[in-house]
């Protein structure tokens, strides 16, 4: 599979933003939240942008393979 930078970007984001909630869960729960909560969406945008991307590919690879959908 392909990962263009806005996947490659947003598998960072995600990434830092768990390990920082990871690292004040127990020492500062407010902050855990904070980044627990950027994590989160950060995670959510990263599976919308790869769900879009598979899409996209799925379509594309019907259309070359000839098998087009029936309507």
């Amino acid at each position: 599979m392909h990962f263009d930078q806005t996947l490659k970007n947003l598998l960072e984001e995600a990434s830092l933003y768990g390990l920082l909630a990871k690292r004040y869960e127990y020492s500062d729960p407010q902050r855990h939240i904070y980044f627990y909560q950027k994590h989160f969406n950060a995670v959510m945008k990263l599976e919308q942008h790869y769900m879009m991307m598979e899409s996209k590919s799925n379509s594309h690879q019907k259309m070359k393979s000839g098998n087009f959908p029936m309507y």
